[in-house]
């Protein structure tokens, strides 16, 4: 085990290194001047050049990257273009809320796909089978927009029942039932999105299993089905489950750009628009890195979980 960790470990460097590259190149090609973005209107453009060249912008790329690659490695991301507050301080304010929002919709979406997925496998074109099939097109096919936006007309303007956005109302404490109010729709909103996708996962993986003939065997010996379903079928099963849900975390934080600009959810997401539409390139370099990280992470954790449910995987 150490060693296939190991060997993962070893993977992962040089393709950090090569999306930090990747990042830097694309970011800093962005049609646009930051600068402009918030100097004075009225700033000539010997200004600006001056301003450009304080920042070291008009230094070669190259230099810009070992000079960025330099302060990453001492711990410094950089300053923020359009707030001066240092870009560590700025993501660990936005990570939490991401974070909340990202694991409460994870596992109510998976808290959802995975029974529910099992039992569509186990009642195979019944009723059942198919209404859960309706549900996973329609949670697939749904835009997180649209069905944001069509949530907070029912639920907030028709209803009255829950806030339009933000995570706490303004001038409240922000209690634990305030927070769970703004919580609900965003949560949701991504939740019904996962939800739709995995049923239709772990329906299939668990249809692929079913049929083998060691089940048939263990029903023959008189165990009992939830015990053959639950017990010899869903481990089997796991390895193509595992696959998605790992593949899920970094997609979330896709996802959640989309969804908590609808809610106005102060995240990661949010942080994202904001940062593109004001040039923010140091934010938006770290935010991509940060994504990198989760990403590789997460195909880490994926193949380590490989490894635990089949240990032949570890020895390839």
């Amino acid at each position: 085990m150490a060693s296939y960790i190991m060997r993962r470990l070893l993977i992962a460097i040089p393709v950090l290194i090569g999306v930090t590259i990747f990042n830097f190149i694309i970011i800093n090609m962005a049609p646009g001047n930051p600068v402009e973005m918030f100097v004075n209107p009225d700033a000539t453009p010997a200004q600006i050049e001056l301003e450009k060249e304080r920042m070291g912008l008009n230094d070669p790329m190259v230099i810009q990257y070992f000079r960025w690659m330099n302060s990453l490695l001492h711990g410094d991301l950089g300053y923020s273009y359009s707030t001066y507050e240092p870009v560590t301080q700025v993501l660990l304010e936005r990570m939490g809320p991401t974070l909340l929002l990202m694991g409460l919709a994870l596992f109510f979406g998976l808290l959802i796909a995975i029974p529910i997925g099992i039992l569509s496998a186990t009642k195979q074109y019944s009723k059942l089978d198919y209404a859960t099939t309706g549900f996973s097109f329609l949670g697939i096919s749904i835009p997180h927009f649209f069905l944001g936006l069509g949530a907070i007309y029912i639920f907030s303007v028709q209803l009255q029942l829950l806030p339009t956005g933000g995570m706490m109302t303004l001038g409240s404490g922000g209690g634990f039932v305030d927070r769970v109010e703004h919580l609900i729709l965003p949560v949701f909103v991504l939740a019904t999105g996962i939800a739709g996708k995995k049923i239709r996962y772990v329906r299939a993986s668990m249809l692929d299993v079913l049929g083998q003939d060691y089940l048939r065997t263990a029903r023959a010996k008189g165990l009992r089905e939830f015990v053959v379903t639950n017990k010899h079928a869903l481990k089997n099963a796991l390895i193509p489950i595992i696959t998605v849900i790992g593949l899920e975390i970094p997609l979330l934080i896709g996802g959640a750009v989309i969804t908590e600009q609808v809610f106005q959810w102060p995240g990661m997401g949010l942080l994202t628009i904001q940062s593109i539409m004001s040039r923010d390139y140091p934010t938006l370099m770290a935010i991509n890195l940060l994504t990198a990280v989760i990403v590789l992470v997460a195909n880490f954790a994926t193949d380590i979980l490989y490894s635990v449910a089949d240990p032949r995987i570890k020895n390839n």
